[in-house]
């Protein structure tokens, strides 16, 4: 087995080394693509933790590294954040304040119903597992003054009734940070420290709001060749900067209105729990991800309940698919009782399985945006954590060859379990 794993790292390495464009010549490769840097740490099952990243935290148009990428270097992690959210849930449900397979409605603090399925409750489970019937359709983003409300229109919803089918939605974190927001009183960005990040001795913290001193100015940008986001690309054109080029955006760590003041002390919270990025706004470093991981797998603390802590880790197959935009049935197969993404463990091709015919197991998650892809595996059967984080690539990542992963994706998982 470590012969074939040799194999898809050597592979990994040596397309790496490959001669590219004159500007990017001090930046590393990924299945032959540029890329603005990469990160990996790992938790060996001895409790061990390796790490190494290459690349820039920041860049110059030209691909001239302004200042390098660590593996302590924290960045916008994209969905790997609803670890934290799932995890906030979690201990709420420990304290008894909320029923994790009750209506919604009571924790959240208004009525949560599919119109088209009136009499059917929308559980904080459904939630957690996207089987809420919730839609990203309708948009989930919110300004400050945005009410959760707001976001609750026809397009939040789809066809199926609650509990029937699962379709990814970040609308489900926005509805869980909210419940978050409800419980404790609390702004979902000072909960997650409250509940989460502080007890398990983790530095990290949303949109740059609540974080340690200087840990912004630390921070990595992600870039991609693409001024239209990823629209449309250009390989031999300059690098540019997609977020975090100004840590936080304007100086205020949450999105505004144009033209509104950054009046934070005006948020009530359970206004709109979504107004931190709760489904993508963590910023954190892989170590520091490895060390959550790490942390999860002994229970640091009785952080969780026995059961619950069990339930975390324990994948059960997702309902039938949706039509979702990010729904995808051969990568998204399982999830836990406990929120997060599962894998199979199979090392078949063509699914979750990066380093097929390898399998891949534990639960975690994965991200996506701004020409960020990320990852947390934690697999308690091996003891092991790895996370993975990429800051951007010069064109658009071309497909994996042995799953649904890209091939820069399925380049570090084989960087990360060598």
């Amino acid at each position: 087995m470590r012969r074939i794993v040799c194999g898809l790292v050597c592979l990994a390495l040596a397309v790496g080394a490959s001669a590219g464009r004159a500007s990017d010549a001090a930046l590393p490769r990924l299945a032959g693509v540029p890329v603005a840097g990469f990160a990996l740490a790992t938790v060996t099952a001895n409790g061990r933790l390796v790490a190494r990243a290459e690349g820039g935290a920041e860049l110059a148009p030209d691909g001239t590294i302004l200042r390098p990428l660590l593996p302590e270097t924290p960045m916008r992690v994209a969905s790997v954040s609803k670890v934290v959210v799932a995890l906030a849930i979690l201990r709420l449900a420990d304290r008894g304040q909320i029923d994790l397979d009750a209506d919604a409605s009571r924790a959240l603090g208004r009525p949560l119903r599919n119109p088209a399925h009136p009499q059917v409750p929308v559980t904080i489970r459904m939630l957690l597992r996207h089987e809420s019937s919730l839609s990203d359709a309708g948009g989930y983003a919110a300004t400050l003054g945005t009410r959760l409300e707001d976001l609750l229109g026809p397009k939040a919803w789809s066809a199926a009734a609650p509990g029937t089918a699962f379709d990814y939605a970040n609308l489900n974190s926005v509805m869980l940070a909210t419940i978050v927001e409800m419980q404790t009183g609390l702004r979902f960005d000072q909960a997650a420290q409250a509940l989460v990040l502080g007890p398990l001795g983790v530095q990290g913290c949303f949109n740059w709001s609540a974080c340690p001193e200087g840990f912004a100015a630390s921070g990595a940008v992600l870039y991609r060749k693409s001024a239209d986001f990823g629209a449309t690309w250009q390989p031999d054109g300059p690098w540019v900067p997609q977020v975090d080029s100004e840590r936080p955006a304007g100086g205020c760590p949450v999105r505004l209105a144009p033209g509104a003041p950054c009046a934070l002390d005006t948020y009530r919270p359970g206004t709109n729990g979504g107004l931190f990025a709760p489904q993508g706004g963590l910023r954190i470093s892989v170590t520091e991800l490895a060390r959550l991981g790490q942390a999860l797998l002994a229970n640091r603390g009785g952080f969780l309940k026995a059961e619950t802590h069990a339930a975390l880790f324990r994948a059960r197959a997702v309902a039938r698919s949706g039509t979702g935009d990010e729904t995808d049935p051969k990568l998204m197969r399982f999830w836990s009782e406990g929120g997060l993404h599962c894998f199979s463990g199979t090392g078949e091709a063509g699914a979750d399985q990066p380093l097929s015919p390898r399998p891949m197991a534990g639960c975690g998650h994965l991200g996506e945006a701004y020409g960020l892809f990320s990852a947390l595996v934690i697999d308690p059967a091996s003891g092991t954590v790895h996370a993975w984080a990429l800051t951007g690539s010069a064109e658009k990542p071309p497909p994996g060859q042995r799953s649904r992963f890209n091939a820069l994706e399925e380049a570090l998982a084989a960087l990360a379990f060598e």
